[in-house]
């Protein structure tokens, strides 16, 4: 993939969202207010955003947190259920979830990709310079 525009990207969540064409999709929508995309939804947005675009996003160590810029009482999306956080009665902070837009997705998105191309040229380099030491 090349270039991936803003309207290619919102075009994906639409589809993958089945949300209505009539639904105005802009780097600004939040996926939670303005899609009703949150909890279990959200996180299977984000895997089929990597496998769609071929990116990670999430890594073994930080999840998303390193991605997205997350404190460590941040979160991307609700959780499931209702009622209380019952890590306060702990003495935790209160879970805070950021507003997360589509925007932000596209942008993460295009920073992997453009990592991907990085890398992949920096490989392609290595590549040639052992071939001519040979």
């Amino acid at each position: 993939m090349d270039s991936l525009s803003f309207d290619e990207f919102a075009d994906f969540i639409r589809q993958w969202g089945c949300v209505s064409p009539k639904k105005r999709i802009a780097p600004e929508t939040e996926f939670e207010d303005g899609l009703g995309i949150a909890g279990d939804d959200g996180r299977d947005l984000l895997m089929a955003t990597e496998k769609r675009f071929k990116v990670a996003l999430s890594f073994e160590e930080h999840g998303y947190r390193k991605t997205f810029n997350l404190a460590p009482d941040e979160f991307l999306f609700h959780g499931e259920g209702f009622g209380p956080d019952l890590s306060t009665l702990f003495g935790r902070p209160a879970p805070v979830v950021i507003a997360f837009t589509v925007g932000a997705l596209y942008d993460a998105v295009q920073k992997a990709l453009a990592k991907k191309a990085r890398e992949s040229i920096e490989e392609s380099d290595s590549v040639d310079k052992k071939h001519r030491s040979m």
